[in-house]
């Protein structure tokens, strides 16, 4: 007789649990690709489209409507990925590489862009920058500025600032006058 051996789920040793924090997307305001697109059907459906001058405009609004909906749907969809081993960056609805894994040891630069137009925090950008080892090349992601993120990365990349990004608090950003802010290994 055969012996039965049964088999759960449970992992035979339990590990802990990573801390792992997610980032969620960016809010876009998607006025422009609508507008677009809605301006080209709408040229076909008012029967405006007789030459092929107004055809062509028409066809134009329509193919950037959906270029700007594009645009804004991968990054609010975007993800930054904060867990032990590194940053993660995960863009579901790219049609290429849509994670992207970062180890700690390789993010090498972080830059804070702060504009002179800037009114709040979140208009400033955050640029990471990361380097595969042996490579020459540079990836760099960009986004809209979050304090709690940025101070992750710092610190679980080991990141110390450069020039007058030393004194500042990330929270409390100086607004108001164009300054790049860099912390570097």
């Amino acid at each position: 007789m055969a012996e039965v051996v049964e088999s759960t789920n449970v992992p035979a040793t339990s590990a802990p649990a990573s801390d792992v924090i997610v980032f969620g997307g960016e809010t876009r305001n998607m006025a422009m690709g609508i507008a677009m697109l809605g301006g080209g059907i709408a040229a076909f459906v008012a029967g405006l489209t007789h030459t092929f001058f107004a055809e062509a405009m028409a066809w134009t609004f329509i193919a950037w409507g959906i270029f700007f909906l594009y645009g804004d749907l991968l990054l609010a969809t975007r993800r930054f990925i904060i867990s032990d081993e590194g940053l993660e960056i995960k863009i579901p609805f790219r049609f290429w590489t849509r994670d992207k894994k970062w180890a700690w040891k390789d993010v090498n630069r972080m830059d804070i862009k702060i504009d002179r137009r800037n009114t709040r925090v979140t208009d400033s950008e955050l640029q990471v920058h990361h380097q595969f080892p042996g490579e020459i090349a540079l990836d760099r992601e960009d986004r809209n500025f979050d304090p709690e993120l940025a101070m992750l990365i710092i610190e679980r990349a080991g990141l110390k600032p450069d020039g007058a990004a030393a004194g500042v608090d990330l929270a409390n950003l100086p607004l108001g006058k164009s300054t790049i802010l860099t912390w570097k290994k």
